[in-house]
């Protein structure tokens, strides 16, 4: 079968994995282009007045680092899973990528991203459904959120040790992973709680106090688990 695509034939590949090197380097260059004015346009923490501005992160550096990025987790979940599912693995690799680099910068996660990434996951997610002419994608989909989002919600309630904003990266994780099996639910779950804590535990090594970005770690764990041939 001839490529869907004419000017990604020199690559000698099938139309899918063109379709995935379409779409990573589309991930790539939307970030490139879109974060400046996504940081310019997030409101600034209101019970925190100490906290950095998001405009002020739109350096050169900081973009070219999301955009890296964004393309690395999109090229890892398009080769990863089945292209119905890479609408709702963007939820992870666009927004909450910069979610996350705003995070390890300013120790806040946005909401507004987390929100973004609740739709993009949820549009993936029917898209899915209709795929697969069924509606056991949205319930899959529904479970790992609840189940992963209820654990970190008590974590964070009973505990402290989090924001609000890690539980609701964490339900957007479980709802994503989910689509794929359970055991990629726990697997995620379980590599993103070991790198948040070695990264809190670096932190303190350092000598930093209070808050510590562990998005990052727990966004990681998502992707990590892509790898593991037992998720």
């Amino acid at each position: 079968m001839p490529s869907p695509l004419p000017f990604l034939a020199f690559l000698d590949v099938g139309p899918v994995l063109a379709w995935g090197v379409l779409v990573t380097a589309i991930a790539a260059v939307g970030m490139l282009l879109v974060s400046p004015r996504v940081l310019g346009w997030l409101p600034e923490p209101h019970d925190d007045p100490e906290a950095p501005h998001y405009a002020s992160l739109a350096t050169p550096p900081f973009v070219i680092v999301v955009a890296a990025l964004s393309g690395v987790a999109t090229g890892l979940a398009v080769s990863r899973t089945a292209p119905q599912l890479w609408l709702a693995w963007s939820a992870l690799t666009t927004a909450n990528v910069l979610a996350c680099a705003i995070d390890a910068r300013t120790t806040w996660l946005p909401a507004r991203l987390s929100h973004a990434g609740w739709f993009v996951a949820l549009a993936g997610t029917l898209l899915a459904c209709g795929v697969d002419g069924s509606w056991w994608p949205l319930a899959a989909a529904a479970a790992g959120a609840v189940v992963v989002g209820g654990f970190f919600h008590l974590v964070w309630r009973f505990t402290g040790q989090l924001g609000y904003g890690d539980v609701r990266l964490a339900a957007t994780i479980g709802a994503v992973t989910a689509l794929s099996s359970a055991s990629m639910v726990a697997w995620a779950l379980l590599t993103g709680t070991l790198l948040g804590a070695v990264t809190g535990i670096v932190e303190r090594a350092r000598g930093r106090r209070g808050g510590f970005p562990y998005g990052p770690g727990l966004l990681a764990g998502a992707f990590v688990a892509l790898l593991l041939p037992c998720a």
